[in-house]
């Protein structure tokens, strides 16, 4: 096999795996309703299943890819993918919320382990700006892609064979593990190996961790309840400390300089809110489809086809044109897109609201998957010294997780909050019905309304701080750089 043709079986392997274990997630939240009868979940343990593999995600992904570059990206990509089956088959064996909170984070853990390698292959793969720009938006369209096609594929599995099929799909993985990762390459990687930051990355996931249960827990236990008001002290005193405590590592988990760089800031907000608005979309209309509305799952998942073309025919095109340096106007344009969705989701939804409106709605926010996705990972990459693309690709890949997390963590808290302040039982979206479905439309509409401000303040960000830099520019004012060593990849 010509290199060429070698670079672009490796790319594929590389985005399959990216598509298996963003699906496995996106076609959960079809499956919530169904998990949630089934083991009678309250509504944070409902949380907590949607929540827990981007949680632990966001904490291992930066530094696994320090442990990918110190032991070798082909051999941890190996790993990352036999972990994620294992959790795979684990959640589909669950009986409880504990036994299934802790294998959706085994299965974190695996797609921790494998998405800085697998980008760092990629950017290594295709030295040049145009062909890695093209690669990278293929890596990033692939995520927006599956992100939109599992409500669908949910809908599917769960109404033909229960949600613990959801789970069965990363069985598939095994098959890329006997037979597609031969095709990556062992390679190079230029620079030594970055050493492990303990530490930090502990500081780091306490604050994540803090975090995400006070917006949980709060909306549930109450937000004054000594259990939310400790999450709160904690998170807040571990990120005081990160900063200090990363001036005195040598190799930080997250290098403040990183962040120093503007375009880098840009790509990692963009990531963020992109995958805010789309987790805790697909969190919360779920709910409202199923059980406001009464649509049956497989319904369901037709009714978000228009996001999941949206995503499929710009992310095409953002991809192709990322490579030629339209990366920014094409994020700005995403978030546009992202505002204009959540706008008109906050005016129409009600208990019988006429769906072309909110299928205009949904093919919008697709849109703006589909155009923000490649430029947040391609001006991630770029804007550090290639021999820092490693830590590129873990910043912006635990970005779309703390995204994620925070979409469910977030517009969960909101819509349960609203519940309450209504009058509904503890505010309990997980029993919504048809008869409080006045009060969880209004709920919905102020979840929407905060996400179309973020995404607005998000496109102005956007625009200021997406401007590529030079990577001269970034090693002199920003960053030291690396000894031009060459270590092996194994």
């Amino acid at each position: 096999m010509s290199p060429p043709r070698r670079s672009r079986a490796a790319l594929l392997v590389c985005c399959g795996t990216l598509f298996l274990g963003v699906l496995d997630g996106a076609a959960l939240n079809l499956a919530l309703p169904s998990l949630q009868r089934d083991l009678r979940l309250s509504t944070a343990e409902l949380q907590w299943v949607a929540a827990s593999n981007a949680l632990v995600r966001a904490s291992l992904t930066l530094p696994c890819g320090a442990v990918a570059d110190r032991f070798g990206r082909r051999r941890m990509f190996r790993l990352g993918l036999a972990v994620f089956v294992v959790g795979s088959l684990l959640c589909g064996v669950s009986s409880d919320a504990v036994s299934l909170i802790v294998s959706r984070g085994v299965q974190g853990a695996g797609g921790a382990l494998m998405a800085p390698p697998a980008l760092a292959l990629i950017a290594n793969l295709f030295p040049g700006a145009a062909e890695r720009g093209r690669a990278l938006g293929t890596w990033s369209a692939t995520a927006g892609v599956s992100a939109a096609c599992g409500p669908l594929v949910g809908g599917v599995l769960v109404q033909a064979a229960g949600w613990r099929s959801v789970f069965w799909v990363g069985i598939g993985g095994a098959l890329l593990l006997a037979v597609g990762t031969r095709l990556l390459p062992a390679g190079v990687v230029a620079g030594p190996p970055r050493r492990l930051d303990g530490l930090g990355n502990t500081l780091a996931a306490l604050v994540l961790v803090g975090f995400t249960f006070a917006l949980i827990d709060g909306a549930n236990r109450g937000w004054t309840s000594p259990a939310v008001l400790v999450a709160v002290a904690v998170s807040v005193a571990a990120a005081a400390g990160y900063l200090p405590a990363a001036r005195r590592r040598p190799d930080p988990v997250l290098d403040p300089a990183h962040l120093a760089v503007p375009a880098l800031r840009g790509a990692v907000l963009t990531a963020v809110v992109a995958y805010l608005a789309l987790g805790g979309f697909t969190f919360v209309n779920t709910f409202y489809l199923q059980q406001v509305r009464g649509f049956s799952p497989l319904a369901t998942g037709v009714l978000t086809l228009p996001a999941t073309l949206g995503t499929l025919v710009l992310a095409n095109v953002s991809g192709r044109l990322v490579g030629r340096g339209r990366g920014r106007v094409l994020a700005t344009v995403g978030h546009l897109s992202f505002v204009a969705s959540m706008t008109l989701l906050a005016v129409v939804v009600t208990v019988d609201a006429w769906l072309p409106l909110l299928l205009v709605g949904y093919l919008l926010l697709g849109a703006g998957m589909g155009l923000v996705n490649p430029p947040a990972t391609n001006t991630a990459v770029n804007s550090l010294p290639r021999e820092r693309a490693g830590v590129a690709s873990a910043i912006t890949s635990a970005s779309r997780q703390i995204g994620t997390n925070l979409g469910v963590a977030v517009l969960g808290a909101v819509v349960v909050s609203v519940l309450a302040a209504s009058g509904q039982p503890t505010g309990d979206i997980a029993r919504v019905t048809a008869e409080a479905g006045d009060d969880f439309s209004t709920a919905l509409r102020v979840a929407y309304g905060l996400v179309a401000v973020v995404a607005a303040a998000s496109a102005w960000a956007t625009w200021r701080l997406l401007r590529p830099p030079a990577v001269k520019e970034v090693v002199a004012t920003h960053l030291t750089a690396a000894p031009a060593t060459t270590t092996p990849v194994r």
